[in-house]
């Protein structure tokens, strides 16, 4: 028997992530979060914080790492961009609700603090997927519709854009403070043979 593992989601969990000093960027982003006007899932207003000096060290490993990313991908891309980044806070109690990143290519997420209680979770964006499900004998990656990684500091998951994800709810005391960030490619997407190219 051949088992092929087709159309298959590529996804990135890259730990202790980042080794500068976060001091710099925690203090940027609770400075806002003091000031906030709001209460709930707390997100910062803009999504510049790649052109802030206190994330430049950041927003340049997050594109070194992309680079390679692609590379690993076998994608022919002329460069590539942050889009946005931004910071949440999620306090006790509180969480995401399903969402994808439409417009850009691939998505990320950094946990500056986390104590694990508030994981992020993926889900299986074929819609047929769950039409017949058998019980299973264990849950495994052949299997599950559903999969949850863990918020554990200094983490970085890396994801398609298109795929839906949500943040469980924090059952943690602490503020859970993460860095989210989009990233489009640069230069020529599909094929102009195929008459289904553009240049971005």
């Amino acid at each position: 028997m051949d088992h092929q593992k087709i159309f298959y989601t590529n996804l990135f969990v890259l730990d202790d992530f980042y080794k500068d000093s976060t001091a710099s960027m925690k203090k940027y982003i609770s400075d806002l979060w003091i000031n906030r006007q709001y209460e709930d899932n707390w997100q910062t207003k803009s999504a510049d914080l790649h052109k802030q000096k206190e994330f430049k060290s950041f927003a340049n490993l997050v594109l070194t790492t992309t680079k390679k990313i692609i590379d690993t991908l076998d994608y022919d891309v002329e460069d590539i961009m942050i889009t946005d980044m931004w910071a949440n806070v999620l306090k006790d109690s509180e969480y995401h609700p399903m969402h994808t990143h439409s417009n850009n290519f691939l998505s990320g997420t950094y946990y500056l603090q986390s104590d694990q209680k508030a994981s992020i979770v993926f889900h299986d964006p074929r819609p047929a997927a769950d039409v017949l499900v058998p019980r299973k004998k264990q849950t495994t990656l052949n299997n599950s519709s559903l999969l949850s990684y863990a918020s554990k500091q200094n983490r970085a998951v890396i994801f398609p854009s298109w795929l839906p994800h949500w943040v469980q709810q924090n059952k943690s005391k602490t503020n859970r403070i993460s860095i989210a960030w989009n990233i489009q490619v640069k230069g020529q997407v599909g094929e102009h043979h195929e008459f289904q190219s553009a240049t971005i």
